[in-house]
């Protein structure tokens, strides 16, 4: 805890600096002693170069921010347009195959059966020769119906394994063109996202980030700037004060300088 010394060593040198500011508000830094002038010009110039190195170094980090940022931002998008693409593709994929796959599924027992009916119709017409040979012509003739009928069974399965492959591949070649298609377009997906991986850690990231390093150490500057500027306000506040300078606002503070002044001597005594 500060001792009342230190207390009033604080508000005496607060007063110097508060008059050092009203000097400067009122534009009585002029008749300060030419030495308090030139370091209260100095440190004044100083602050103000401090302040125009802080202020361009923040506007090139928000350039390259909002740069970087709108790269980013343009891949991204890509990014999410050829997404709902690949989506969009492979749910008429899906479709297309879901369609097809019970024709496939049907084709193959189709198939079983065309094979069962023409293994049928053969033994058929086996018998029809077979009867003719006996001279059983009664009975060829009833195979030979049998034969006809099995025919027309045969030419309708026929035609239905033929409808049914061509449903299969209006299906399913659409789908293998799209396939191929959503293939391309994951290629171009993942040369995307290496792209925003380069954009995220590359070389503008770096510079930022040392941009940001260097704004750090530019505050402390412009921070050290401020307070030597106030150090010199202070000793203008003095030396205006020891001069008394005759100044409707400044002279209200002399009283209490005089005071504080008054008190710090009692007190080091």
């Amino acid at each position: 805890m500060a001792s009342k010394l230190e207390k009033a060593q604080y508000k005496y040198e607060s007063l110097l600096r508060q008059l050092g500011e009203k000097a400067e508000m009122v534009e009585v830094i002029d008749k300060a002693e030419p030495t308090i002038r030139k370091n209260y010009r100095r440190a004044k110039d100083a602050l103000a170069d401090r302040n125009l190195e802080l202020e361009l170094l923040q506007s090139e980090i928000e350039r390259l921010g909002e740069k970087h940022g709108r790269a980013k931002e343009e891949i991204q998008k890509q990014i999410d347009d050829l997404e709902a693409l690949i989506g969009e593709k492979e749910d008429i994929i899906d479709v297309k195959r879901s369609k097809a796959n019970p024709i496939k599924s049907n084709l193959a027992g189709a198939a079983y059966d065309l094979k069962f009916v023409q293994k049928g119709l053969d033994e058929e017409m086996r018998k029809v020769e077979e009867k003719k040979r006996r001279e059983e012509f009664k009975r060829a003739k009833e195979h030979e119906g049998n034969v006809k009928r099995m025919k027309i069974e045969v030419l309708k399965r026929k035609k239905a394994l033929v409808d049914m492959k061509r449903q299969i591949k209006e299906y399913e070649g659409p789908a293998k063109k799209l396939e191929k298609e959503v293939e391309q377009l994951n290629e171009q997906l993942l040369e995307l996202q290496d792209q925003l991986e380069e954009v995220r850690e590359g070389e503008g990231v770096g510079l930022v980030e040392e941009m940001q390093r260097q704004k750090t150490a530019k505050d402390k500057d412009v921070e050290r700037a401020e307070q030597h500027l106030m150090d010199v306000l202070a000793d203008v506040g003095e030396d205006l004060y020891e001069r008394r300078l005759k100044h409707p606002v400044l002279s209200k503070y002399y009283a209490d300088l005089d005071f504080v002044a008054e008190t710090i001597d009692k007190l080091q005594d």
